[in-house]
């Protein structure tokens, strides 16, 4: 018989994953052309479809990590163990090697460059995208890395998850009133006003994430009418209501409502051949932390020799050869660190059974 799988590949999270990152890739490729890129119901491009989707995900898996362990300095742990050992490689690999191969600065100038000094607040987990120089003729090219603007907000969602257990608000009692709640804000808040309408200049996009966030976490606490095929009945009346808001012009309320269950339905689901697409490594999180600067970096190189398809195969691959030594260099590494749980410390202490 072939060895059993790994719990943690037995269902399609990490394909989910791995598909949401690239589709973030190949819709960045587009705006980094100057094509624009292509939206949906015009309140989201795809790429920003599938950051709903990690979102969702994100919110089902640490609402999980949280029930398993809810020690607030452990989950925090796990928590900055997960995001900040990648994104401080990255940060120093685009700073310290990218920067200066871009531009023709010499290298006193650019390190004593405020921007340079700035551009290490991303480990801060604070939004920053200029360096000292630039992708010179790139149509964002001053943009070093926009895709890690998320980053601080997916902290924030962590912390909030974090207060709100401590505050013993996700005990069973309690969660009803939660999803009443989180239903009334997605309501009345994503109920537009005329100036939301337009996914490029929308400025509600980070309650939209951590309504995903807050739906995927109620999808763990609500398992398994959530899950596998007891999920039925509440993914149709989701798609019902999300039915509903379309026709009433609500587009963004409609993605709120279908995206968190239909994504975590998906990533708890076990599809052949789908389910061991991480069998290599999780590498969806290198692939979203190293694909502007790629692309960005592939266009400079190869806009005006090569065919667009031909540069965007060359940024996926530049990626996933970054995204595979991130996990294996760094990602999983870091991971040995994080705190065990009382569980499982008191098991690995106790005596083994004759």
């Amino acid at each position: 018989m072939p060895p059993a799988l790994p719990a943690h590949r037995l269902n399609n999270f990490d394909a989910v994953r791995m598909v949401a990152a690239l589709t973030v890739l190949v819709s960045h490729q587009f705006s980094l052309t100057g094509h624009g890129e292509a939206g949906l119901f015009e309140v989201h491009s795809w790429g920003g479809v599938a950051v709903l989707v990690f979102f969702s995900i994100s919110g089902f898996l640490v609402a999980q990590s949280w029930d398993n362990d809810p020690r607030l300095h452990a989950f925090m742990a796990r928590r900055l163990l997960r995001v900040w050992p990648a994104l401080a490689v990255a940060v120093v690999l685009t700073a310290c090697v990218l920067g200066p191969l871009i531009g023709s600065m010499p290298w006193r100038d650019y390190v004593h460059d405020p921007l340079f000094r700035r551009y290490f607040k991303i480990l801060r987990f604070s939004n920053q995208l200029f360096l000292p120089t630039g992708f010179e003729g790139n149509v964002l090219g001053r943009v070093i890395n926009g895709s890690l603007w998320t980053i601080p907000i997916e902290m924030k969602c962590y912390a909030a998850l974090a207060v709100v257990g401590a505050l013993g608000l996700l005990r069973p009692r309690w969660r009803p009133l939660l999803a009443v709640l989180l239903v009334a804000v997605a309501v009345g808040y994503l109920w537009p006003a005329p100036w939301r309408y337009g996914w490029i200049v929308r400025r509600d996009m980070p309650l939209e994430f951590m309504l995903c966030f807050a739906f995927g976490m109620l999808c763990h606490y609500h398992r398994p009418r959530t899950t596998g095929p007891g999920a039925w009945p509440l993914l149709a009346a989701a798609w019902a209501a999300g039915a509903v808001a379309y026709a009433a012009h609500q587009q963004v309320l409609a993605l709120v409502l279908w995206v968190p269950l239909t994504a975590v339905w998906v990533g708890t689901s076990s599809w052949p051949v789908v389910r061991r697409l991480g069998r290599f490594g999780d590498v969806s999180y290198g692939l979203y932390i190293y694909a502007f600067p790629t692309q960005q970096l592939m266009i400079w190189l190869y806009k005006d020799r090569l065919p667009w398809g031909a540069v965007l195969l060359l940024a996926i691959a530049g990626t996933m050869a970054l995204a595979f030594a991130s996990w294996h260099g760094v990602e999983k590494h870091a991971l040995r660190w994080k705190p065990r749980t009382p569980r499982r410390a008191a098991a690995e202490k106790a005596p083994a059974l004759a």
